[in-house]
C-alpha cells in the first residue's frame, strides 16, 4: 500500500545572483556542476570537517537554486552560507515559511502520474508540476520521493491521496522507519561535533573529486586514512525506550550514547554514536555499566 507523511520542511531557501553557482560549489560537499532540473544531496561542513546541515540542492537554472532540508534548519543553513558570502553577488533567502512538504513511499508510489505528477524523477533529478517539485527521498532505502510546494498544492494532494485510501503516517512511524534502516539525520545523528564518515555519509555525500570545498583537506585525508575511530550503528531493543543521549556501555566501559530513537509496539530501533575501539559487536549493549546487554547492534537494512 502507498503511504504518505504530510510534514513542514525545516529550511527552504532560494540562492540567486551572478557568483550563486561557484559560491555553492565552494560550499557544498557534492558535486552541483550540473545542468538544470538537478537534485543533489550533501552537506554543509566546517573549517574541522564537521557536518553542520545537510540538503538537497536543486538547480532551477543556472545562477537560481532552492537549498531544501527536511532535518538541518533554515536559520543553521543560511548563516552557514552568509558567512561566507564577501564580495560574492549572491542573494540567500529563507522560502521555508511559505512552503509545505509530502513524503511519499511504499508500495505502487508510481501512481503519482495519475494525479497530476507527471513522470515520477529519476535519482539526482528533480520534476515539476504545476507549483509542486518532486525528488527521490531519504526516508528508506526502498522507492520514496519528497514533493514541495506551497500550502494549497500540497493541501489538494493530501485530499487526493486520502480519497484514494492512501495511508497517512505519523510522526513516529516514519522515524521509526528511518532509524531502523540506518538513515542519519542531521543535526540529531550527525552533527557538528561528527565527521559525515562516522554517520555512514561518505559514499552518499561527499565527492572526492569535484575539488576545494570548505572541510575538504579533513575529508580527503580521512579517505587516504581508511577508517575513522567511531561509528552510527543501529540497534534494537524491547521494553522500555531510553531516553535520547542515553550512554552506551560493554561490561565497566562507556562506548556511545544514543543519538535518536522511536518504538514500534514493544520494540525500538536507535541510532548510536559508538567507538570503535575494543567494541565487541556481536555482544550487544547495556545502559549501564556491568549490567547485561539489553541492545542489539544491528546490520542497516
Amino acid at each position: 500500500m502507498p503511504l504518505f507523511y504530510p510534514y513542514q520542511p525545516k529550511a527552504i531557501l532560494g540562492v540567486k545572483g551572478e557568483d550563486a553557482a561557484g559560491f555553492l560549489q565552494g560550499q557544498f560537499t557534492n558535486e552541483l556542476r550540473q545542468a538544470p532540473g538537478s537534485a543533489v544531496y550533501g552537506l554543509f561542513l566546517n573549517q574541522k570537517g564537521k557536518v553542520v546541515a545537510d540538503a538537497q540542492v536543486l538547480k532551477l537554472a543556472d545562477n537560481s537554486w532552492l537549498v531544501a532540508s527536511m532535518t538541518s534548519s533554515a536559520a543553521t543553513i543560511r548563516h552557514r552560507l552568509e558567512e561566507y558570502i564577501i564580495a560574492d553577488d549572491v542573494m540567500v533567502q529563507d522560502e521555508t515559511p511559505a512552503m509545505h512538504g509530502m513524503a511519499i513511499l511504499g508500495a505502487d508510489v508510481a501512481q503519482l502520474r495519475s494525479i497530476g505528477m507527471g513522470e515520477l524523477p529519476a535519482r539526482g533529478r528533480f520534476g515539476q508540476s504545476g507549483e509542486r517539485l518532486a525528488f527521490v527521498g531519504r526516508r528508506t532505502r526502498a522507492e520514496n520521493y519528497e514533493i514541495l510546494g506551497p500550502e494549497k498544492p500540497l493541501r489538494e494532494l493530501r485530499e487526493e491521496l486520502k480519497s484514494r485510501d492512501w495511508l497517512e503516517m505519523t510522526a513516529g512511524e516514519i522515524e521509526y522507519l528511518r532509524i531502523k534502516e540506518g538513515i542519519p539525520a542531521i543535526p540529531e545523528d550527525v552533527g557538528p561535533a561528527d565527521l559525515p564518515n562516522e554517520g555512514g555519509l561518505d559514499e552518499e555525500a561527499i565527492s572526492y573529486t569535484k575539488g576545494c570545498y570548505l572541510g575538504q583537506e579533513i575529508m580527503a585525508r580521512l579517505k587516504n586514512m581508511g577508517q575513522v575511530r567511531r561509528q552510527l550503528f543501529v540497534l534494537r531493543g524491547q521494553g522500555s525506550t531510553p531516553g535520547v543521549g542515553a550512554a552506551l556501555f560493554q561490561e565497566d566501559k562507556k562506548l556511545g550514547e544514543i543519538r535518536s530513537i522511536a518504538a514500534q509496539g514493544n520494540e525500538f530501533a536507535a541510532l548510536a554514536m559508538v567507538s570503535l575501539l575494543n567494541l565487541d559487536r556481536s555482544a550487544g549493549l547495556s545502559l549501564a555499566p556491568g549490567s547485561p546487554p539489553t541492545l542489539m547492534i544491528s546490520s542497516r537494512e
